[in-house]
């Protein structure tokens, strides 16, 4: 009788574990690996089929020492060595020594030469990023996943990768980053062993090493801890937003076992978003951007990056960080002295040029940039208020629904575009350009004047816009 090794839990493991076209097998003895490689062989000829000796390896252990002198043979041919002929399988290196010591290096050296090929090519910034975040970095994250490489050697990845794509997280918050997604695979790899439906793998127990700076067993019974905490407090509402406003969240006790791992994985996600903020906060300029109203929830996806222009892009990120060629970044970098061309304020700053300037308030340029965008949104929302009414006054067409023979007749209706001038054809625009805008006295008598009222008698709605200067 052949039977597997038992572990250190005291769980007998299985003599045969396979995937696809790969077998592996784990025996106590060289004897029973020579029976078993007999009778497999035997089994694969009545199916026609073959083991290929020079695609396979064999490692024999003896008192936690490696023996060389053990070799098997099948069908005559000898199976060389893991000692000889390493084996990558599923992504990941096998020595001799089952260890991944060698892997941290390997880790970095890709990393290095992929940010370098791409430092290196012609394309302009933004595609350079685009191909960092959907080719090296998905080669990246599976060794970071499957094998034991430190959180110390992450967090060094993380800064070297950082390097070229320092204004990164401005224009896409959900840019991958290794620290936060490795730590991320980590915990899922947790849940995988904890939650695994193969029974030898659950009560294996095996351990996810991660270094001493961060433990993912640790991380993930805290998430779960929040998540219980979070249950017991209930729903709460944050912002301004009424009560009861939003999807209601998933509890703990009512999600299932898909629901809970994805729960627990956004848990840890935002543990290290938060300690991410915490360290932005203590810097000065890097962490700029963590003072403005709205950055931080700003999220620009690939769409918009295509269609957005590289100097608006630039401009956006730069001024997000304040790293614009400012007179107070130009004196903190270079000793230059400059005053404002309008105020002549010492050494202006990106606020002042933005926002602050009491001769450009004065002079109406804040009031002209404010009017450009002002008239713009007025556009569209013209368009759109007029494109509503029309669809609300046009009869929906009549589909003919063509049935074939022998089938009966099947219910196709159309989607009806929804949006907030959907309900109701009576919407009324006014726009503060040109003269006063006066608020509409059906509504209600104030003296308040926001920039944009959008309101229907019919539906008894009314939406209000007011636009802000760019440093709120």
């Amino acid at each position: 009788m052949v039977r597997g090794v038992r572990s250190q839990s005291g769980q007998r493991l299985p003599a045969l574990r396979s995937y696809m076209d790969d077998v592996t097998s784990l025996l106590q003895t060289a004897v029973c690996t020579a029976r078993l490689l007999k009778r497999f062989e035997e089994l694969l000829g009545w199916a026609r089929m073959r083991i290929k000796p020079t695609k396979s390896r064999s490692l024999s252990i003896r008192k936690g020492v490696r023996n060389d002198i053990i070799s098997f043979t099948v069908d005559g041919e000898r199976i060389p060595l893991l000692a000889e002929q390493p084996v990558r399988s599923l992504g990941r290196l096998y020595t001799a020594d089952l260890s991944d010591s060698h892997m941290p290096v390997t880790v970095m050296e890709q990393l290095a030469d992929g940010l370098e090929r791409i430092d290196k090519s012609h394309l302009p910034g933004k595609l350079k990023v685009w191909c960092y975040q959907f080719t090296l970095y998905q080669r990246l994250m599976w060794p970071l996943k499957m094998c034991e490489i430190t959180t110390s050697t992450v967090l060094r990845m993380d800064a070297k990768e950082s390097e070229p794509f320092q204004h990164r997280p401005v224009w896409e918050k959900d840019t991958p980053s290794i620290n936060r997604d490795y730590r991320q695979e980590k915990a899922r790899l947790v849940l995988e062993l904890r939650d695994s439906t193969d029974p030898f793998v659950r009560n294996t127990k095996a351990p996810v090493r991660t270094g001493r700076k961060w433990k993912a067993e640790e991380a993930v019974d805290q998430a779960i801890s929040r998540l219980m905490h979070r249950e017991i407090v209930g729903r709460t509402q944050s912002g301004r937003a009424g009560l009861g406003w939003g999807t209601a969240p998933k509890f703990w006790s009512k999600a299932t076992r898909k629901e809970r791992k994805d729960l627990v994985i956004v848990e840890v996600v935002r543990s290290e978003e938060e300690q991410y903020k915490v360290r932005a906060l203590s810097q000065r300029q890097q962490g700029r951007w963590t003072t403005w109203e709205g950055v931080v929830d700003r999220t620009i996806k690939w769409s918009d990056m295509w269609k957005m222009p590289q100097a608006r892009l630039s401009f956006l990120i730069r001024a997000t960080y304040d790293t614009l060629p400012s007179p107070s970044n130009l004196s903190r970098w270079y000793g230059s002295e400059e005053n404002c061309q309008l105020c002549n304020a010492p050494n202006p700053s990106l606020q002042h040029i933005l926002s602050s300037c009491k001769t450009a308030l004065a002079q109406g340029w804040y009031r002209w940039r404010h009017n450009q965008v002002l008239w713009k949104l007025a556009e569209v929302l013209e368009a759109r208020r007029l494109e509503a009414a029309k669809d609300h006054s046009s009869t929906a067409r009549k589909l003919i629904n063509f049935v074939g023979q022998g089938a009966g007749a099947q219910n196709i209706t159309q989607r009806e575009r929804r949006s907030l001038l959907t309900p109701g054809c009576d919407w009324n625009l006014r726009v503060d350009l040109d003269r006063q805008l006066k608020f509409p006295p059906e509504i209600t008598t104030t003296s308040l004047r926001p920039d944009i009222i959008l309101w229907s008698p019919s539906v008894k709605a009314v939406i209000l816009a007011e636009l802000t200067v760019p440093w709120e």
